[in-house]
């Protein structure tokens, strides 16, 4: 009897700096990944662009540090992990004010992931990850 190992999802990782432009990398990114007409990739695609600019902008990464993005595909799921130098502050939490100009983004991954969370580890990084179904 043969028993098969279980195949890993395709991953990939990129490094991007830690400034406003790596946002638009990071959703070219995921675009070459998924394929065109892929299910998840409106989904997918908006989420990175909320969650790197999270990291961008209030992370310690945001001051032309590193931002790692994992992108994981599997048979109905897109995981998506976004690791940066955390903020020395609590982690980011969904903000629902229909008053406010901005800090809507972990709202938007709230809403259209099937699944997200926050893990910080003890060398100060932190990675915020989230799962889209299709």
């Amino acid at each position: 009897m043969t028993l098969e190992q279980p195949t890993a999802p395709p991953r990939s990782t990129v490094t991007l700096r830690g400034v406003p432009e790596s946002v638009s990398a990071a959703r070219r990114r995921v675009r070459e990944l998924l394929g065109e007409g892929h299910p998840a990739s409106e989904d997918v695609v908006l989420l990175v662009s909320e969650v790197v600019t999270n990291s961008v902008v209030h992370s310690c990464s945001g001051r032309g540090g590193r931002v790692a993005m994992t992108v994981a595909v599997g048979s109905g799921t897109v995981l998506v992990e976004v690791s940066d130098a955390g903020s020395g502050v609590s982690a980011p939490h969904v903000r629902n004010d229909p008053d406010a100009e901005n800090g809507r983004g972990m709202f938007l991954v709230d809403l259209l992931a099937a699944r997200w969370g926050v893990r910080d580890d003890s060398g100060g990084l932190r990675t915020l990850w989230f799962e889209v179904s299709f």
